[in-house]
């Protein structure tokens, strides 16, 4: 097992790490706000973000599968919500702050 597959504490579930990173991410989407970033350069930073960590997750495929389906999930869940006209109802992704 490489350093990246074991980074996180053992047994930490999703909904853990989501609550561990909560107040980065919200330190990251003020400073998105306070740089008066738009949602669509917001957006190219997510993707750009991902692209560097699917290749640094290439070392450890069991987290880099991990990633992608969980990214898929979410992907998933926000279009179904979207179909339904009710995505204020149901978020699978805890992490959330308006931008």
């Amino acid at each position: 097992m490489t350093a990246v597959e074991n980074d996180l504490p053992p047994g930490e579930t999703d909904a853990e790490m989501s609550e561990h990173i909560r107040p980065l991410v919200n330190e990251i989407l003020e400073m998105f706000n306070q740089r008066q970033i738009s949602p669509s350069e917001v957006g190219m930073v997510v993707l750009s973000l991902t692209y560097r960590l699917l290749e640094v997750l290439q070392e450890a495929p069991a987290a880099r599968r991990h990633f992608v389906l969980t990214l898929i999930n979410l992907i998933n869940n926000y279009l179904a919500d979207e179909l339904q006209g009710d995505l204020a109802a149901h978020r699978e992704f805890s992490v959330q702050e308006e931008i």
